[in-house]
């Protein structure tokens, strides 16, 4: 590796003219450094990899020559592991990504990725939108922008009905499933965004395709859905209760029975069904029940419930996916740490 390096650095050198001296004096190094890295005996601090690649005006990647499938590979690892990017790891992938869109063969992954870039900055600044509108809460607490900065950043409940509601994406699903019929994602998509905006009618017509589509689970649960949402709690209930004697092995269905007994603030019932459904998963497992528990013990005030639950969270990753650090890891000992400061809080109240 020290060597290819070392070789790129040279080539790059020659052709923009410049000498090992001249270099090392725009990055405050030694020639002796310089010849050090070219000749193999050494490679570049980390740190610099920015600096070089900016002077010669190509992208760190470039420096090392990578191939086109393991640009990909490593930027799907920064996006899945990495909290913050700098602006120029951001700026750098955004051109080899937009650079792959005018070919066929790659063009799907680039503006997947391109999608998941764009998001990734978007919750980095929507988290730092929060901490200034709070500060700016605690100095002017009556001043309406400042909650409805808050609002925004934390993408909380809007009340006017012309902002909540949905139809943009009833809208957009609506087109997808009839431009691909037979993908099941598609309809349930549609479904939840219809069910969310109480447009049940329609939603009943969508689930008569995912009838077609699906024996899952899925079909009992969406319409309990839609007979709750339309009132019929006793009806939903005897839904999902059939739901989950005819699918008794299947971790799905507690799954989704789980969800809607969270819906309906029956907590504990949640967390029973939630860890049904892990314990008939097979592995690797996934944390949505420890990560649910969290944040139900946080609702009623359980910190070191919520707390012990987030540490089983860390040991599932560990044990199950092999994940003991990146961007999932480092949030949850956040959250740790914040629940913990809420329970000492709440304790000296």
């Amino acid at each position: 590796m020290e060597l290819e390096l070392g070789n790129k650095i040279k080539r790059l050198r020659l052709q923009k003219g410049v000498t090992q001296d001249t270099l090392a004096k725009a990055l405050n190094v030694s020639y002796q450094t310089v010849s050090k890295w070219e000749n193999g005996a050494s490679m570049p601090d980390i740190q610099l990899l920015p600096d070089i690649a900016v002077y010669f005006g190509c992208t760190i990647d470039d420096l090392f020559d990578l191939s086109e499938q393991a640009q990909f590979e490593r930027i799907e690892h920064m996006l899945e592991m990495q909290e913050t990017l700098s602006a120029e790891e951001f700026r750098q992938t955004e051109v080899f990504l937009k650079g792959r869109l005018d070919g066929k063969e790659r063009k799907s992954d680039a503006l997947r990725l391109l999608s998941s870039l764009f998001n990734h900055k978007a919750d980095e600044l929507r988290k730092t939108a929060e901490f200034y509108a709070k500060e700016a809460l605690e100095l002017a607490p009556a001043e309406k922008e400042n909650h409805c900065n808050l609002q925004r950043a934390q993408e909380g409940t809007v009340p006017d009905w012309d902002w909540a509601n949905h139809s943009r994406r009833i809208a957009y699903y609506q087109q997808f499933v009839r431009k691909n019929p037979v993908y099941l994602g598609g309809y349930l998509w549609l479904l939840d965004e219809l069910i969310a905006d109480g447009r049940l009618e329609e939603a009943s017509e969508v689930l008569e395709n995912v009838r077609r589509l699906d024996n899952s689970c899925r079909v009992p649960f969406y319409q309990g859905k839609i007979t709750w949402q339309s009132g019929k709690h006793q009806e939903a209930e005897a839904i999902w209760r059939q739901m989950l004697e005819d699918y008794s092995s299947d971790w799905l269905a507690f799954a989704c029975m789980a969800d809607a007994m969270a819906y309906a603030c029956r907590y504990d019932e949640a967390i029973r069904y939630y860890r049904r459904a892990q314990e008939l998963q097979p592995s690797p497992k996934y944390i949505d029940a420890q990560m649910t528990a969290a944040h139900i013990y946080e609702i009623q005030g359980k910190y070191a419930d919520a707390v012990e639950s987030l540490k089983e969270e860390l040991e599932i990753l560990q044990n199950e996916w092999n994940i003991t650090e990146g961007r999932d890891v480092e949030h949850i000992h956040r959250e740790i740490d914040r629940l913990r400061q809420a329970a000492a809080q709440s304790a000296g109240a």
